[in-house]
């Protein structure tokens, strides 16, 4: 392997009338520098330099390598400017992947944060349900999601951190039914479709053991979607009741588009929202740094 040492001193032999100047100008000893080059020769096992007393002249060969070797110490610089930029958040990619409730409540927020301060790094969001960007986390193509961690629990290959829960609450139109009834009922709420962005194995078992409290049957979401506008416009042509996060609802209802509700149960629902990364997987500086501030912004 060529050490980039002896091109740079047989660069500065080259471009030098005498080995004593280029010793000089690069702070070497004359011996040194010669034995320097003379171990560059021996490596690449050819002669550099024809030896014409106390000048060394370069050989048909040797000026052939003086523009190879200035183009190997330019890529060599460039190369340790570009590590310097990815240590420091100068450069980079991160990619994650955010459930529907966290693109609409926590990403904006740190995202506000993050890019200001670091331009030059290019950030790839994906949105879905956690089944769905699992597959793209374990393959390497998301180096983390945010996003509700009840699918990834079970999972012994995965690191779970976990964010602030907040209440599930319901939002209705304006002049809806139920905004007349204060407060609602579970039983009021059974009258009418229910709509939300996610369905997990804990908010069926809430939802389950709620019933089966109440003697009644499980109410089941008539519609499941990922995208809330999708939700929010079903529900402002209809007496649909959309679940979801406080802070993803309250969005809306500050736009005068609906109306925010507690759940009418006194154990209502929270979210479980969780940064999940694979076990083991070193990160970027730049990945890093988005991480801590999901881990430390609040809605």
């Amino acid at each position: 392997m060529i050490d980039l040492r002896h091109v740079r001193h047989f660069l500065a032999v080259a471009s030098h009338p005498t080995v004593q100047a280029a010793a000089d100008a690069i702070h070497l000893s004359q011996p040194a520098l010669t034995k320097s080059v003379a171990r560059f020769e021996e490596q690449l096992g050819a002669q550099l330099f024809d030896r014409r007393g106390h000048k060394l002249v370069l050989t048909e060969l040797g000026e052939r390598l003086v523009a190879r070797g200035e183009g190997l110490l330019r890529h060599a610089l460039e190369l340790e400017e570009e590590v310097a930029l990815w240590k420091g958040l100068g450069t980079g990619e991160v990619s994650i992947g955010v459930d529907p409730a966290v693109e609409l409540s926590l990403l904006p927020l740190v995202l506000e944060t993050f890019m200001p301060a670091h331009p030059h790094v290019k950030i790839s969001v994906r949105s879905g349900h956690v089944d769905a960007l699992l597959p793209s986390l374990l393959g390497g193509e998301l180096h983390f999601l945010v996003a509700d961690a009840d699918l990834a629990l079970t999972r012994d290959d995965l690191d779970i951190s976990r964010l602030s829960a907040e209440p599930i609450v319901m939002a209705l139109r304006p002049g809806h039914p139920l905004s007349q009834t204060s407060p609602p009922k579970q039983a009021d709420v059974r009258s009418y479709p229910i709509a939300g962005g996610t369905h997990t194995p804990r908010f069926a078992q809430w939802a389950s053991e709620r019933a089966r409290h109440e003697g009644e049957k499980p109410q089941e979401p008539d519609l499941i979607c990922d995208n809330y506008e999708v939700l929010i416009r079903l529900a402002e042509c209809s007496d649909t009741i959309v679940y979801g996060p406080r802070s993803v609802l309250a969005n809306y209802q500050t736009m005068g588009r609906l109306e925010v509700m507690p759940w009418p149960v006194t154990d209502g629902l929270l979210t479980n929202p969780g940064l999940i990364r694979s076990k083991g997987r070193h990160l970027s500086p730049a990945a890093e740094k988005l991480m801590q501030l999901f881990l430390t912004s609040t809605t």
